[in-house]
């Protein structure tokens, strides 16, 4: 899921966002993702793309260079799969636009997120390196910590992060 960390980590997105992007919301030519859901658990192995948190959490967010080329390779690698995959390429209805998905061409679940960060959080310890606990919502706030060491002003960064108050 390398493409999706690199585009978490560029753009502040959300994990249910970022598994629910599709390509109908990602604007190469204008350098823009749409921000217009979140891929939902709804209980007995049920998922679905929903409304995105807040009314503020429908949003713009620009596409910086490191964040298109990860969504090009991701394009490309995807075609990759599904001819791998052949037959078995079934990304399920309401699921055929997802910009990331697993080796089945259907949504990535928020645990396989988990299971796959944490195996790379467990590599980087087997090497003999320090590494506290990552979670998806990890790559948000560092997002938003390396933004405002960059100088984004807060206000910016509320807009970029769908927040619908400063404070948060």
């Amino acid at each position: 899921y390398h493409e999706a960390y690199v585009t978490m980590l560029g753009t502040g997105m959300r994990s249910g966002e970022i598994r629910a992007l599709q390509w109908k919301d990602v604007d190469l030519e204008q350098k823009v993702i749409h921000i217009t859901g979140t891929l939902k658990y709804h209980g007995n192995k049920l998922y679905q793309i929903d409304d995105p948190k807040t009314k503020t959490s429908v949003r713009d967010i620009p596409i910086l260079p490191e964040v298109m080329t990860a969504l090009t390779a991701e394009r490309r690698k995807k075609a990759e799969r599904r001819l791998e995959a052949g037959t078995l390429w079934k990304p399920g209805e309401g699921f055929e636009d997802l910009v990331f998905t697993n080796s089945f061409g259907s949504y990535i679940s928020n645990s396989a997120l988990n299971v796959d960060i944490n195996r790379i959080v467990d590599a980087i310890r087997a090497d003999g390196q320090e590494m506290e606990n990552v979670k998806p919502h990890t790559f948000r706030h560092t997002f938003a910590t390396r933004g405002l060491e960059r100088g984004i002003p807060p206000k910016v960064m509320q807009e970029l992060l769908g927040h619908s108050s400063i404070v948060m």
